[in-house]
């Protein structure tokens, strides 16, 4: 059975290359009309070229739309349904003595990430811990066994899904359509301003997870862990 990052994976580079064959479509028409510019007739073929390029866009969206919805959801369905692996005495112990303390130190929550490297779970209480007494860092990365707490997880599904939608809206870098929006907002619309650049097209699925989720090495490896069922 094929695992739910990798169906994932499948998908989104599916749709990748496919948006990229309309536009390359689209793009070499207009191409073709460049000795016409100005015409009657490059007005209606370069419509005719626009129209059958959004169309094909739309249900290509409309197509993968729901292939995303359905791997999403079966990635968080089967994170859910994962058993928390229960502390050991020593594990107990560790978080125990620390929530006893006013304020721990620093040192001491190190100490403590140490000790509890084998259970994702204690880290993330760790890291609550560390939170409530005022420090700013996390935990979560000290798991030696390359396990995801449920909620961080799900945290990056729920992203996940945010950035598929934006990945399906636009084949532009998110950075570079702010950095254009802001100036023109600032200085006003440019005419004839140069295209943005393409967003670069990924080739395997470490670079999927790359662009979408921001995971990489051992983070992506606990997310998979975490997803697949």
């Amino acid at each position: 059975m094929i695992a739910n990052t990798t169906l994932f994976y499948t998908r989104a580079k599916e749709y990748q290359d496919k948006r990229k064959g309309i536009v390359d479509e689209y793009d070499k028409r207009l191409a073709s009309l460049e000795t016409a510019k100005g015409s009657k007739y490059f007005e209606d073929e370069s419509k005719k070229a626009e129209d059958k390029r959004d169309e094909a866009l739309k249900a290509l969206k409309a197509e993968y739309g729901e292939y995303f919805n359905i791997s999403l959801s079966a990635m968080s369905k089967a994170n859910g349904s994962r058993g928390l692996t229960p502390p050991t005495e020593e594990e107990l112990r560790t978080l125990q003595l620390l929530k006893m303390k006013e304020k721990p130190t620093e040192a001491e929550l190190q100490a403590a990430a140490n000790t509890l490297k084998g259970n994702a779970t204690c880290l993330s209480v760790l890291t609550e811990i560390a939170h409530n007494a005022g420090y700013l860092r996390g935990y979560n990365n000290y798991s030696e066994n390359k396990e995801m707490t449920v909620e961080t997880a799900e945290d990056i599904v729920k992203g996940l899904a945010s950035s598929v939608r934006e990945f399906m809206e636009y084949d532009t870098p998110r950075a570079a359509r702010v950095a254009r929006e802001h100036h023109e907002r600032m200085y006003g619309v440019i005419a004839d301003a140069p295209a943005l650049p393409k967003r670069a097209l990924f080739e395997d699925k470490a670079g999927c997870f790359r662009e979408l989720a921001g995971l990489s090495g051992d983070s992506l490896t606990a997310f998979e862990n975490a997803v697949d069922g």
